[in-house]
């Protein structure tokens, strides 16, 4: 008999064991499928955001850079390669890896050494700005980055606005790095994209809907609309009483309607102001709370900065162009409706400005049909409450167990990351973080990182990647030089530069390389595959209210266990 149970409980631990190890072979391929989805997504939201920043050069700088040149470089993004980072640096890697993760986790240190950059007027500093959102902090997919970034801008707002002068011109002008970084964290956040979705989608549709003429409110404007036969059509003889009057019943009808769309885009800001996101509500609590201790600036000021920085820099971007941020999917938006959504834009940021002096005179009749705590009340509720030091952290971790243990970034990137700090620390603006940057310096190596000759062939080895950093000064000027040489030269010049457009097109065919560099840290914990000791050891030291026993019964499942 009691061979027969030995047999029994032999077979079943046999058994168990084989469950056991199945189980344990199907969490390894369903850890290894996570890490091989979360490494793409990483991935592909470095080459989006790369997009964007290109997409937003061709917009705003469109002087300083062709729709030929971003076209190119938009090609040359979707062929992105990405490869290991000691195929390019050999065993300089470690130490370059080492210099990224300490840099990435001192945020006192990034901002600093940026606000530093800036007053040594360092050319390459806005391109260091768009590196250390892309690059240290992975466009802030994941929730470490996200708080190792708040710190960063609240470091800013201490070093660089509380330092300036004019700290609101400062913001305004969205050059300086905390503009500049607040605008790439803000586009990007997921809970932002919730909110501006939830509050904006409605009264746009409703703009759409209404879209039949221009909304404009400047009387000499709205003359230059129409041409003469259509002005004397609808106002009269030009010049006379009748006319004025009929042009002014056309601006207050406008007014009319803006107003009340106006108000409609207040009454779902405020009705939504519920899942505003928490961690852009912390940062401009932080301002308010940060200036609001200067004592050259006054309270009033203080909260002019913080609806700017709300409006200008979030809500205002979304209304003008709803369609880049995703509120508007299926609806076209024509030349009327756009225009009538950049008035909206207007007298919102308008409405932020009431009771100062950079407010625009024209439309105060405007302004004046307004109730003026309209944008103040959604203020109050963003900068109320008790402003932490900490930064909040998300209740939804979708990539929750996962932590970075890599960096993508090209090796100009690199390069002109290192040569920045470097200048840094040469300057004389860098007071109490000198030692901690001189430590992470030490450990580089003195050359300059090995480099294959595969990437040394590519005409991308200069930085391509920020608005700042391929000027259109850079562009290829040989044509133009062959038109002041004599004609017995030029088809001299035509052959040779038929042999360099030649080999030209076959370099730009390479794609761009990034570097993945390691962070050496230490293997990650994959879930389900921790010892029973391990979880026990666990389970007993995180649950001490209710006594190591029952922690040991609840975990093995026993139902009644006598205590000695």
């Amino acid at each position: 008999m009691v061979k027969l149970d030995i047999h029994t409980l032999a077979h079943h631990l046999k058994q168990e064991r084989l469950y056991v190890n199945s189980e344990k072979q199907l969490i390894q391929r369903l850890n290894a499928d996570v890490l091989k989805t979360a490494e793409k997504l990483y991935r592909t939201a470095w080459i989006a955001k790369q997009q964007r920043i290109n997409l937003d050069r061709l917009i705003i700088t469109s002087a300083e850079a062709s729709p030929a040149e971003c076209c190119q470089h938009a090609k040359i993004l979707e062929d992105t390669q990405f490869v290991d980072g000691y195929k390019q640096l050999g065993f300089q890697e470690t130490a370059y890896g080492e210099f990224l993760s300490r840099l990435r986790e001192n945020p006192r240190l990034i901002a600093s050494s940026l606000v530093a950059g800036e007053k040594l007027n360092q050319e390459n500093t806005q391109s260091v700005i768009y590196t250390v959102f892309t690059s240290l902090y992975g466009n802030c997919i994941m929730q470490e980055d996200e708080s190792y970034l708040l710190q960063v801008l609240r470091y800013l707002i201490e070093f660089e606005l509380k330092e300036s002068d004019n700290p609101r011109r400062l913001l305004r002008r969205g050059t300086c790095a905390f503009s500049i970084l607040f605008k790439l964290f803000s586009e990007g956040l997921f809970s932002a994209k919730l909110f501006l979705t939830a509050t904006l989608h409605e009264p746009i549709m409703q703009l759409l809907v209404e879209d039949e003429d221009h909304l404009e409110t400047d009387p000499n404007k709205l003359i230059e609309r129409f041409s003469p036969s259509q002005q004397e059509k609808l106002f009269g003889e030009k010049g006379s009483d009748r006319f004025r009057q009929k042009v002014q019943e056309m601006v207050d009808s406008n007014e009319a309607k803006l107003v009340a769309l106006v108000n409609k885009f207040i009454g779902y800001l405020k009705q939504n102001t519920y899942c505003f996101p928490h961690s852009l509500r912390w940062i401009v609590s932080q301002m308010y709370k940060t200036l609001s201790c200067v004592d050259r600036l006054e309270v009033g000021e203080v909260r002019a900065m913080c609806t700017d920085l709300l409006l200008a820099y979030f809500i205002c971007p979304a209304v003008v162009n709803p369609e880049q941020y995703g509120i508007i999917s299926d609806a076209p938006i024509n030349e009327v409706a756009r225009f009538n959504l950049m008035q909206v834009g207007r007298l919102l940021q308008q409405l932020a400005m009431t009771g100062s002096e950079e407010g625009d005179p024209r439309t105060k009749s405007s302004l004046g049909k307004f109730d003026k705590s309209c944008v103040a009340a959604f203020l109050d509720v963003v900068i109320g409450g008790r402003a932490v030091e900490t930064p909040p952290m998300s209740p939804v971790n979708l990539l929750e167990g996962l932590s970075r243990t890599v960096v993508y970034i090209t090796y100009s990137q690199l390069i002109t990351l290192v040569n920045f700090m470097k200048s840094v620390m040469s300057g004389d603006q860098l007071r109490e973080d000198r030692m901690a940057l001189d430590n992470l310096l030490a450990n580089l190596p003195q050359a300059k990182p090995w480099k294959s000759s595969s990437l040394e062939m590519t005409p991308y080895s200069t930085p391509q990647l920020s608005p700042a950093t391929t000027p259109a000064n850079k562009k290829n000027r040989l044509p133009i030089a062959t038109r002041s040489r004599s004609r017995t030269n030029v088809l001299m010049d035509l052959h040779m530069d038929h042999e360099g457009s030649s080999q030209e097109t076959i370099q730009e065919v390479q794609p761009e390389e990034v570097l993945v560099i390691s962070l050496g840290t230490g293997p990650q914990l994959t879930p389900g595959m921790m010892s029973e000791n391990e979880v026990l050891n666990m389970q007993l030291s995180n649950c001490t209210l209710h006594g190591p026993l029952r922690v040991l019964k609840s975990f093995l499942g026993v139902e009644s266990m006598r205590a000695d």
